[in-house]
């Protein structure tokens, strides 16, 4: 039987090992750091207080209003600039007023990245209203719960939603609903990127369908029209403290029921200034394009694309489609120097660009920052994706050669805790004296407090695994409505000190990069099944992806494989895979590991959000296609017998 505090011992006991070398000490060169800095954050934190108490839009003016003739949007070709852009929002924010809408309300919101929703959040913000952003594939009773809970009488939806959300809005207290399009903010000519756009069929207006059958709906002309002749207060009064957004997690346990995450405005002001190049030390963002493609109920849409792009004076690229298959062409249309997109989608990307014959030749030069955001990146796939960025020859328009910027940035910060950690070309930094070969870990941000704490809460040494805790002025509030999700968040360490839980297996390094690994079990009797991923990726040629899932009816774990491009010969690699867990975790338990080889061009069935989709995994459990490597007599050869039916139940 396969101890479990055994195997992270084992882990730990490498840790103890440098230790003992003096390779590093308690007090590693990165707490010291910190606490150098401690006193100058504390005064940017203290000055967030007396000169940025306000309201985003507040923010967003003040950190603008020299520069109004710059292009703060681009949207198919269309170009808002920053005066634009604002004299918008206080148009939409007479409308609300005009409306109904007071201080404190909250508004449902079903859209995507348009400049429209763009408008609508620093409307919201002005006048001190709160933005419930949720996703059209929610559970439809969830749907109406949402809608339920918001005490405003009116609602944002976009028309290419409307249908799915149509029998939710029916049940709802609404009866007021502004209906938007991806076409409202199209260039007046032509839409220069038609043959891009045309085969997803969403760029047809449908807003007067729907309301011919439904005297509610008013389009964006009727609703911004409607607030003309206000003459009332506009403005509210508006601080930190007060909340802003209501966005959803990504929906890893629960994607039609995800909860809802609560942010203040002190979470977007603050992450904005300490993002400033005086706090952070890191170039200006202000002449990048920055592109927006995240589903915008996701609180790493609305931070860190949206919100940060235009807090840094930046031109900010809207992109209302989210599919794995356009990303290469959004890549293409926006032009973006910084992107945050999710690894899946990189990966997919890199093997258009590679293998796909309808992109052998394109290049691009102006993505100089691809950041992988929402899951840890391996070794293997950060190896793939720079090979394609090099074929694209990324980053040239910035850095020209030899100077080779293609490497791959990772950023992160799970939804509830926002955008707290980056790390610029990871794998420039990626060899560490002394050790073989390692990623560099994530960067938090200055302001950011970040702890390793064993099961016992008290704090793991450097390279010592436990659970991941942070602190920051960017942590939610609350999960709203759910008092019980609250309180596991905010957990409390051996000392009593209150962590917002970022619930993954970590350790933190020598310089301090934390480097995330699986998700905390629920139980402490199962066995994490990175330890066997980590295993299994020790195989940088061969292997480019692996996710390790526990069949809880027969207690077997499924290897769910993805070989490197050119890989054939699956016997060898996966007899070898089955020799290294048998030597790190014994025969008996190395022989419940069955392998499922996901092709090339299957790849991993993704959430929502576009992360890996471990419950569709989970769902799927120990069926035909998994396999095992057996050998064959005497002569080196091995072949795959397929499981054909379920393993007995191993009895932990």
């Amino acid at each position: 039987m396969i101890n479990i505090k055994k195997i992270i011992d084992t882990l730990n006991k490498k840790a103890s090992f440098r230790t003992q070398e003096g390779y590093i000490t308690r007090k590693s060169f990165a707490a010291r750091k910190r606490e150098k800095n401690q006193e100058f954050i504390q005064e940017v934190l203290e000055e967030l207080e007396e000169n940025h108490n306000h309201s985003w839009f507040e923010e967003l003016y003040q950190r603008n209003e020299q520069t109004l003739n710059d292009i703060a949007l681009f949207y198919r070709g269309n170009e808002v600039t920053y005066g634009e852009m604002f004299e918008h929002m206080k148009e939409y924010a007479k409308s609300l007023r005009q409306q109904g809408i007071e201080k404190g309300m909250e508004i449902p919101i079903c859209m995507s990245n348009t400049p429209e929703l763009v408008y609508l959040l620093g409307a919201i913000s002005m006048i001190g209203a709160k933005a419930n952003i949720f996703n059209e594939e929610f559970d439809p009773e969830y749907i109406t719960e949402i809608i339920d809970g918001c005490n405003a009488n009116l609602m944002f939806v976009e028309d290419g939603k409307y249908e799915e959300l149509k029998e939710a809005i029916d049940r709802s207290h609404i009866s007021n609903i502004v209906m938007t399009s991806l076409t409202d903010s199209l260039p007046k000519t032509m839409n220069l990127y038609e043959e891009y756009d045309k085969k997803h069929g969403k760029f047809v207006n449908t807003v007067n369908e729907h309301k011919s059958k439904n005297p509610n709906i008013q389009d964006i002309n009727e609703f911004v029209q409607s607030g003309i002749k206000y003459q009332g207060e506009l403005i509210s009064d508006v601080n930190l403290d007060d909340e802003f957004t209501i966005t959803y997690s990504s929906g890893s346990t629960n994607s039609s029921r995800a909860k809802a995450i609560v942010h203040t405005v002190r979470s977007f002001i603050t992450i904005g200034r300490c993002h400033d190049t005086d706090v952070q030390k890191s170039a200006s963002m202000k002449d990048f394009t920055i592109q927006a493609h995240i589903p915008t109920h996701s609180n790493t849409d609305i931070i860190s694309s949206i919100s940060d792009s235009l807090m840094q004076g930046s031109r900010l690229a809207l992109e209302p489609i989210y599919d794995k298959d356009f990303f290469i062409d959004s890549l293409l249309i926006n032009r973006p120097n910084y992107v945050v997109a999710t690894r899946s989608f990189w990966l997919n990307t890199m093997k258009k660009a590679m293998f796909d014959e309808r992109y052998k030749n394109i290049k691009m030069p102006f993505l100089l920052i691809p950041f992988a955001v929402g899951e840890q990146l391996e070794r293997n796939e950060e190896k793939f994706i720079n090979k394609g960025l090099r074929k694209l020859a990324a980053g040239r328009d910035k850095i020209p050669s030899p100077v080779s910027p293609i490497t791959m940035s990772v950023a992160g910060g799970d939804c509830e805790h926002g955008g707290i950690f980056w790390i610029l070309f990871r794998a420039l930094q990626s060899k560490i004296p002394g050790r073989k070969a390692d990623v560099a870990g994530l960067n938090p941000f200055q302001m950011v407090d970040v702890a390793v704490l064993d099961e016992n809460g008290n704090y793991c040494e450097p390279y010592e695994m436990g659970r991941l805790v942070a602190n920051s002025p960017c942590n939610m509030k609350c999960y709203k409505n759910n008092p019980e999700a609250t309180e596991k968040f905010f957990i409390k360490d051996a000392t009593g000190k209150v962590w917002g839980d970022c619930n993954v297996y970590s350790f933190v390094d020598e310089k301090g990069g934390v480097h995330m690994k699986g998700r905390i079990p629920t139980s402490k009797e199962d066995f994490p099944p990175f330890v066997i991923a980590d295993t299994i990726l020790k195989d940088t040629k061969n292997i480019l992806s692996c996710e390790v899932i526990e069949d809880e009816e027969t207690s077997y774990y499924v290897a769910h494989i993805e070989f490197q491009p050119g890989k054939s010969n699956a016997e060898d690699i996966l007899m070898s895979a089955k020799q290294r867990c048998a030597n790190e975790f014994g025969e008996e338990f190395a022989s419940r590991i069955v392998y499922r080889i996901h092709s090339f061009d299957e790849a991993f069935e993704l959430t929502g959000c576009g992360k890996r989709n471990n419950q569709a995994l989970k769902a799927e459990g120990v069926t035909e296609k998994c396999v095992i490597p057996v050998e064959v007599g005497y002569d080196g050869l091995y072949k795959l017998h397929p499981v054909v039916s379920k393993p007995k139940v191993y009895k932990k």
